[in-house]
């Protein structure tokens, strides 16, 4: 009599067979104790082995009737220990029985002994076992909680804000600050007023308490292990890219959502990014420079890597393109010549490099360097132009969005051929150009695992400015008038028409902008206790730089403004914060205005 293993296949069958009535019994008994999740999970394994083809569908369906009657009986019969020992003795029978069944050498009874080493059947059983658990976990099969593999790729978050704020504006303001940015937005304004029709002007002395949300729902993706996909929908206004705020009321109309972020993340290797499509602002310390909120079009860049020159020190480079707007196809509409695309498209070009360093678990020290460079955004005057025409050639020149301070022309040279028809419709277009370099450092120094002192400075300065040349752009040689309309302070004598003359202005402008800032508290709040307070000073000289992308908050958008921002947040739950602030403004030249703002929020996040 001889002794030898079964072949592989059908080993591996065999013992398949032995670990289905295994964990079939086990699936019964458990059944008995009223635990259904075993029999679940035994089905769930018997059907990923039909999936695999080591079983058929019939064979699967008796073994699934097996156990569901063992199952019924034991619940009728509550076997005891005695009995449970006994179906495993069965159990164990079934499977020397389907070894013997599935061996080759079944087709010559009595020329060898069918026999399998328990170390042999153990090794198989855990491979086998570890197989399918592998495959039906992947296929949600298995683990209730478990997800499929395409499904752990995505994550969702959001975050939600219920703001009230309180606008307290002084009595002695200016009253006559004309909305500069509602009259681009419209039919061109006469400022000779010939049809008795004010322009639109800006509320300056009277207070405002109003209620604002703010919704924003996150979607990451992961495609590929060097590629990301982000999108995100959020509320606010399609015309605004300043803030994501919804102002309550309008008879509870519904409010509107917009995309918000659509972009692809290619991060081929360590360190190196390459964003495409309407991103999350790719540059660091903004605080200055750009509102939270606003999200560039374009195409950005990065690399960061660590200097192994001293120990804690990285360094990053940042670069990106970005339209603001390109020159409609058919622009003008009415002309038979369009506006050449290097006129008439506006971009932003950008870099920053900059280090990090963290000489110690405590200390973190951060330095950067930035450059704006504006492509076309400054006005241009139009030739001489009939008050009477649907358009003027420069007109697509005026700023597709603006807020406040930066200097402003009237971009049409407007004549007439009647002389009793003395109406100038105008447009506006900015009077400086802008390349911006801002430079800004951070120190961040934790005293403790819960609080941090973190100090900040920012200083920005506008290359292109020149008094000069904003008053050369702005003065019109075919009339010897001047057309800036604002941020001159006095005039010397009497307007002609509604201008004053060149020379005759008090100019008052510059090109710079900076802010201090210091926080105590924790970094980032998180769950109940936690707390943070802050203080900042700001200063930005009204074209330093552009106005259109400032924090919308500080003296209500805009540059020519100083002031005061105090902070404080605390948290009531996982995730969930209070916070207050109070901000106090004024202009830097020009007319008075003084601007208090209090904000009381409630966030919560996911």
């Amino acid at each position: 009599m001889s002794c030898k293993y079964v072949p592989g296949r059908a080993r591996r069958a065999a013992l398949l067979a032995a670990l289905l009535v295994s964990t079939a019994f086990t699936a019964t008994e458990a059944l008995a104790q009223g635990d259904g999740a075993s029999q679940i999970a035994t089905v769930n394994l018997i059907n990923a082995l039909v999936k695999k083809r080591i079983l058929s569908r019939a064979e699967a369906d008796a073994m699934i009737a097996q156990a569901e009657a063992e199952a019924a009986q034991a619940r009728a019969t509550a076997q005891t220990a005695q009995s449970a020992a006994q179906s495993a003795q069965t159990a164990q029978t079934s499977a020397q029985t389907a070894v013997a069944a599935v061996s080759p050498a079944s087709a010559a009874p009595g020329t060898s002994v069918r026999y399998v080493p328990d170390f042999v059947r153990a090794q198989i059983k855990e491979e086998v076992k570890q197989e399918v658990l592998a495959d039906a976990r992947k296929e949600g099969l298995v683990a209730p909680g478990a997800l499929p593999e395409w499904v752990r790729g995505v994550r969702i978050s959001g975050d939600f804000r219920y703001r009230d704020e309180g606008r307290f504006l002084d009595g002695g303001n200016a009253g006559d600050f004309v909305n500069v940015g509602a009259v681009n937005g419209g039919n061109p304004y006469d400022p000779n007023n010939t049809g008795g029709v004010n322009p639109p002007i800006r509320n300056s002395r009277t207070d405002r308490n109003i209620q604002r949300i703010r919704a924003r729902l996150a979607l990451e993706a992961d495609i590929d292990p060097s590629v990301t996909a982000y999108f995100r929908i959020a509320t606010g206004s399609q015309t605004n890219p300043d803030s994501t705020n919804q102002t309550l009321g309008g008879y509870f109309t519904d409010k509107g959502i917009w995309l918000d972020r659509a972009y692809v993340d290619i991060h081929r290797f360590e360190g190196q990014h390459l964003w495409l499509g309407r991103m999350a602002n790719p540059f660091r310390q903004t605080e200055l420079v750009w509102s939270s909120e606003v999200n560039l079009d374009g195409v950005a860049a990065s690399y960061e890597r660590p200097l192994p020159v001293v120990e804690g020190l990285s360094a990053h480079v940042i670069a990106g393109a970005f339209p603001l707007s390109y020159a409609p196809d058919d622009e003008p509409t009415t002309g038979l010549a369009k506006t050449p695309d290097s006129k008439g498209s506006k971009w932003l070009f950008a870099g920053q490099a900059g280090a990090d360093w963290k000489p110690t678990d405590r200390l973190a020290l951060a330095l950067d360097l930035a450059y704006y460079g504006y492509e076309n955004v400054a006005g241009r005057l139009s030739p001489a132009c009939l008050n009477t025409s649907a358009f003027c050639l420069t007109d697509g020149s005026r700023p597709g969005y603006l807020q406040a301070g930066n200097t402003l022309f009237a971009l049409r040279d407007i004549i007439t051929a009647d002389p009793n028809n003395t109406a100038a419709p105008q447009y506006y277009g900015l009077a400086s150009k802008f390349r911006v370099l801002d430079v800004s450092a951070a120190v961040d120094y934790a005293v403790n695992d819960r609080v941090h002192l973190n100090l900040a400075g920012h200083y920005a300065y506008n290359l292109a400015y020149g008094a000069g040349d904003i008053q050369r752009r702005g003065f019109n040689t075919a009339s010897g008038l001047s057309q800036i309309i604002n941020n001159n302070e006095t005039c010397s004598v009497a307007l002609v028409g509604g201008q004053c003359p060149a020379g005759k202005a008090l100019f008052q402008s510059g090109g710079t902008a900076w802010l201090v800032r210091g926080t105590v508290g924790r970094p980032k709040i998180e769950k109940f206790g936690d707390w943070s307070v802050s203080a900042s000073y700001r200063h930005i000289d009204p074209d330093a730089l552009l106005d259109a992308f400032t924090d919308q908050d500080f003296h209500l958008g805009g540059t020519n403004a100083k002031g005061w921002t105090l902070g404080a947040e605390y948290g009531l739950f996982r995730h969930t914060s209070i916070g207050a602030r109070w901000m106090s403004t004024e202009e830097v030249y020009g007319p008075p205005l003084k601007i208090d703002l209090f904000q009381a929020d409630l966030n919560v996040k996911f």
